[in-house]
């Protein structure tokens, strides 16, 4: 994998990390992902994936771990066949 496709300077909550390797290498539209804010949450809930809109650069979407929350902005040549692929992935069966 090209170095770079993934931010690392800004931190990441567990188990995020494989989840966006994943989405680099399999996903055609997404070139570059940043972390963003991570928040604190209360309680425990399983962690989840979601779209939540379309950015100028591409896609602002939201990961939320155990009593954690964490913005993740997906840069995409192709917004809306990012948030198809994305979501295919990662809705709940």
């Amino acid at each position: 994998m090209k170095y770079g496709r993934i931010k690392r300077k800004h931190g990441r909550v567990g188990g995020l990390d494989q989840l966006l390797s994943l989405i680099v290498r399999d996903c055609p539209h997404v070139s570059r992902i940043v972390p963003g804010r991570i928040s604190r949450r209360s309680g425990r809930t399983a962690s989840s994936f979601k779209v939540q809109y379309e950015t100028a650069a591409g896609v602002k979407c939201i990961y939320v771990g155990p009593n954690t929350v964490q913005e993740v902005f997906l840069i995409c040549s192709d917004a809306k066949k990012a948030i198809e692929w994305v979501t295919e992935q990662f809705t709940a069966s």
